[in-house]
């Protein structure tokens, strides 16, 4: 049944995963793995939109690509997922089947392999062969944030069908952008030369704001348009988010966008049976209101544009003179800052210093290294290297983080993907691990030009002088190295380092590019076969280990600051300085000898 080429706007359904999950669909689960898990509950959603009088039922199968079903086990899967998602819709006589297409991950369009063409091939081929074998009439790629991949996955389609329609629709925030920084007008030109048989945004902020779409798609787009709004901004409760129940809002909302340029109006998250039955009662009656359609954006807030140049921290020349000394101390485990502002103070003897604080190591909580470091500065005026870990931080997290550290004018950054939370206090912890080493390096540098991670602009640009961690002695260090180099990293710090025939390794490195060899002193024999034995990237000689084990733990430490302090020598002139952590007592001997 082809309602495309009727002269009247067709009638879509409402939410369908999220509105499953409301029914007790289970969280854990992907919402298309409702088709194999729970086809009967499914099956009702799709009635009750069809006896509600939607004329398009939209398959369950947004998430069913390659990729995420991968996540799930269920890769295996994937075509018959989306064929028997399109079946399970077609049992209603009379309704147009429109197979749903997300993007492969919301909004992460700066990451490269979501734009790989064969990364592309391989998650969506399946699904869009699954949805036509399955007998869906429409293609529709839904919440798309990245214009450039909807784009190659409309050629997906086209590859696969020459005459299956294909409709395009749009997610939108706050700015009338999308979450990859994208605007309608760039929506519209990336698809002007296609045969897409509608244009237009799902999901969003909510009804009100698609008034201003509408507005907006009216007076650039040749193609109809689509609109199927969330029924506003949800709220997380009780482990599941929820949103406005407003049908007559949502209905007075959607009235004004009938007409000529309108293809298909229906609704997204919230927006249940209830919401289309209302709906599409006003649209028989024709009932308009007038309602105001000019979407007031968030405003920035920015007025200044233009950063002054952030002088460069004093690290930094002390790593172009080769002796630079960064000495680690721990943030206190609770709020008593007395005993570390005493440990640091301690520590201006050997100044030039740059002490480092590290992010909650081995899992376990201590106060915020930011917030310490900030703290350590204002107090001593000492300053700090402070830790970034990215266990615990979201995408918006961050970003958010090193803005804050920004506008307090810390610089200096050491990024680490940071230990497990299985190691530490609370091992039932969920790491997060958005950004990698490298993304976080790029997303660096967007915000040293005044942009975040989409090239959107947020006014003045960030003023960082970011390091990573390496391994010296590993055969494929240098090319990650340069790599990390090229995204703007401008130091490097190792792992601990034990033997002379290590630096020897190393020394063409650390002639080419600033790296900081990392000592510390062991206090025992068992700390000694741990890190020998039990911690990748570390590597303490044979004869040393030896030695170790032959002695008394009172005398290892004393053993390994003499050990160490021969290394610091060869190390003189050839490395950019020397990163020390460990015991209090080994590092302030090894710091003496080098100062």
């Amino acid at each position: 049944m082809n309602l495309l080429e009727t002269d009247s706007v067709v009638l879509a359904d409402g939410a369908i995963g999220e509105y499953l999950f409301s029914l007790g669909f289970p969280g854990s689960y992907l919402a298309c793995e409702a088709v194999i898990r729970s086809p009967e509950i499914l099956g009702s959603i799709h009635r009750e939109y069809a006896c509600a009088g939607a004329k398009i039922l939209t398959t369950d199968t947004f998430d069913a690509n390659m990729l995420k079903l991968d996540m799930h086990g269920l890769a295996d899967r994937c075509r018959e997922i989306n064929s028997r998602a399109a079946q399970l819709a077609a049992k209603n006589p009379g309704c147009m089947i429109a197979g749903a297409v997300g993007p492969l991950n919301s909004g992460r369009s700066f990451s490269l392999a979501q734009r790989d063409p064969d990364h592309l091939r391989e998650a969506f081929i399946p699904q869009i062969e699954g949805l036509l074998e399955g007998g869906a009439e429409l293609i529709l790629l839904e919440t798309q944030v990245d214009p450039r991949q909807a784009r190659f996955t409309y050629d997906i389609v086209r590859s696969i069908s020459g005459d299956i329609p294909i409709a395009v629709s749009f997610t939108f925030g706050q700015d009338i952008l999308t979450p990859s920084g994208f605007s309608v007008n760039d929506t519209v030109e990336v698809f002007r030369d296609t045969d897409i048989v509608m244009l237009g945004a799902n999901h969003g902020i909510g009804p009100l704001q698609f008034l201003d779409i509408h507005r907006r798609l009216k007076l650039i787009s040749p193609f109809p348009i689509l609109l199927e709004p969330n029924s506003g901004t949800g709220r997380y409760i009780d482990g599941r988010f929820v949103f406005p129940e407003n049908p007559e809002h949502f209905s007075r909302c959607m009235l004004p966008c009938l007409g000529s340029e309108t293809a298909l109006i229906g609704g997204c998250c919230g927006t249940t049976p209830a919401f289309i039955s209302l709906l599409a009662e006003r649209m028989l009656n024709d009932k308009r209101v007038s309602v105001t359609s000019e979407w007031i954006s968030e405003p920035s807030g920015e007025v200044q544009t233009v950063r002054a140049p952030d002088k460069p921290p004093g690290l930094a020349g002390q790593l172009t003179r080769k002796d630079a000394l960064i000495i680690e101390l721990l943030p206190p485990r609770g709020g008593d800052f007395s005993n570390f502002l005493a440990q640091a103070e301690a520590l201006e003897q050997f100044a030039p210093v740059t002490v480092s604080i590290p992010d909650s190591p081995m899992g376990r909580v201590r106060v915020s290294p930011c917030l310490a470091g900030l703290y350590l500065r204002e107090e001593l005026g000492i300053e700090p290297l402070v830790h970034f870990a990215l266990r615990d931080r979201s995408l918006t997290r961050v970003q958010s983080d090193l803005l804050g550290l920004a506008g307090t004018g810390v610089q200096g950054l050491f990024l680490i993907s940071g230990d497990p939370p299985s190691l530490g206090d609370y091992p039932e912890a969920t790491a997060v691990y958005d950004l990698t080493t490298e993304e976080t390096l790029e997303l660096i540098q967007h915000l040293i030009n005044g942009q975040d991670l989409n090239n959107r602009s947020i006014g003045a640009g960030a003023g960082f002088f970011p390091g990573t961690a390496i391994n010296l002695g590993s055969g494929n260090e240098q090319d990650k190295i340069k790599r990390r180099w090229d995204r703007g990293c401008r130091f490097f710090i190792s792992q601990p380092v034990y033997s002379l025939e290590t630096i020897e390794y190393s020394v063409k490195l650390m002639e080419e590019y600033p790296i900081l060899p990392a000592l510390m002193p062991l206090r025992n024999k068992i700390t000694a076969e741990y890190l020998a034995s039990e911690v990748p990237g570390i590597s303490i000689p044979d004869h040393v280990l030896s030695k170790i084990q032959s002695l008394d733990d009172k005398d290892v430490l004393s053993y390994t600051v003499d050990l160490l302090s021969e290394l610091m020598e060869h190390l003189r002139g050839i490395s950019s300085g020397i990163y020390l952590a460990g015991s209090r007592k080994g590092t302030r001997r090894l710091a003496e000898v080098w100062r």
